[in-house]
């Protein structure tokens, strides 16, 4: 009897093992994942859906685009059938939308999930004379087109789910399909969904958040992305990232939670404790104004992010084991955000000549003091050098965003 036990368990691990996704189909699904992005990007950031503001006649447009897509990867995890089931209607903060959402079942742990999402409402027409566009505008304006803010986002999440529908079998944990409504009214539609969850949070091993993608900061950042927060997956998530940023060779340079500056959908999932990394290309100059269209797009670049974004999911929803949540450090900073700042703003001097010369000094000068606090070490690393940096931040990103919107190419 004992014999045969072990026969019968041998040939359960077995059956197991032959199951499991190879590297080599990793890899290939990654290649999938850079699929489809041009034409949703496009579609979505076009004059069509008027700037998908939520709860207004261009967001359901983009609702029926969207479900349509989604029906095609996964199930719907909402009640209701048909396209309901991939609705999430709600009303929160004076905001009514609609979150999207479709699961591809996992094969082994179908209950535990991995969610990758990205926001899909934008600004309407509600830009002034001069181009900018704010939720607190009146609609009326030119369209603001969001296509960084956030249709390239929403497309690498479309993309991914397709890498992984055409793998010989789904990984080991389910993955989460959401697309997030009321973004730009404060987080609203992923806050309503963290508090009431269409799969359990406690059995969420992972979010990743998309949120202005394939921009170039400036021409000499055309190879460089950031990501943001996956401390919160403490080692074991922050090694998925880097080995997935090495894997697709885009310089994606790791920053600390607070760096996101509590201003994308990634805030609801850490503060429902769940691991969370937020991949974003920053603010620039095109940010909130009629100019973010596809003609500013780096498709390069968001094929890179979005295989780099598959691979992080596959190694959450395929691996033995999940990392476990680490809450955001509350020094806010650490050495190695120095380090990741002072890359980035090294390489901008390069482009020196495109600001005017109160800007140039201002960058020069952001230069020497990060290189400064870098040269310190990380054993004088201390609170006034985190001040510094979040300065550092702040100032580069708005140094950044007084040149003139355009491709930066």
């Amino acid at each position: 009897m004992r014999i045969r036990f072990l026969a019968v368990a041998l040939c359960c691990a077995i059956a197991t093992s032959a199951l499991a996704l190879t590297q080599a189909e990793i890899d290939r699904g990654s290649r999938r994942a850079a699929g489809g992005l041009k034409g949703v990007t496009r579609t979505l950031a076009g004059d069509r859906f008027q700037g998908r503001d939520n709860d207004t006649q261009g967001s359901f447009d983009t609702q029926a685009y969207l479900v349509k897509k989604l029906r095609r990867l996964g199930a719907g995890p909402a009640p209701g059938a048909g396209d309901a089931a991939y609705k999430q209607p709600f009303t929160l903060s004076g905001q009514t939308g609609t979150n999207l959402l479709a699961v591809i079942p996992g094969r082994d742990l179908p209950h535990e999930y991995v969610v990758v999402g990205a926001h899909y409402d934008h600004l309407d027409t509600r830009s002034n004379a001069a181009g900018n566009c704010s939720a607190n505008g009146a609609p009326g304006g030119a369209v603001c087109h969001g296509a960084t803010d956030n249709a390239a986002g929403v497309a690498a999440v479309l993309a991914i789910g397709r890498a992984v529908k055409k793998l010989r079998t789904p990984p080991r944990r389910s993955i989460v399909l959401a697309l997030w409504d009321s973004e730009e009214d404060g987080l609203v539609g992923s806050r309503y969904y963290t508090q009431n969850p269409l799969v359990p949070l406690v059995q969420t091993k992972g979010y990743i958040n998309f949120d202005i993608m394939g921009q170039n900061l400036l021409p000499s950042l055309r190879n460089t992305s950031f990501s943001i927060g996956a401390e919160t997956g403490g080692s074991a998530f922050q090694a998925f990232v880097a080995e997935a940023a090495e894997a697709e060779g885009l310089g994606t340079l790791p920053l600390s939670f607070i760096f996101g500056q509590l201003r994308s959908d990634y805030v609801n999932f850490v503060t429902a404790s769940v691991p969370t990394v937020f991949f974003s290309d920053a603010d620039g100059a095109c940010y909130h104004t009629v100019g973010d269209t596809i003609r500013i797009v780096n498709m390069k670049k968001l094929k890179a992010q979005s295989r780099i974004a598959y691979r992080v999911a596959m190694a959450l929803a395929e691996g033995a084991t999940t990392p476990a949540f680490v809450a955001p450090n509350p020094a806010l900073a650490v050495y190695a955000d120095a380090l990741s700042l002072g890359q980035a703003v090294a390489l901008g001097q390069t482009d020196l000549g495109l600001f005017a010369p109160p800007q140039q000094a201002t960058l020069t000068g952001l230069q020497a003091t990060l290189s400064q606090i870098i040269a310190d070490g990380p054993a004088a690393f201390d609170a006034s050098d985190v001040n510094a940096l979040l300065g550092a931040a702040v100032q580069t990103v708005g140094t950044i965003k007084t040149l003139e919107c355009g491709p930066m190419k």
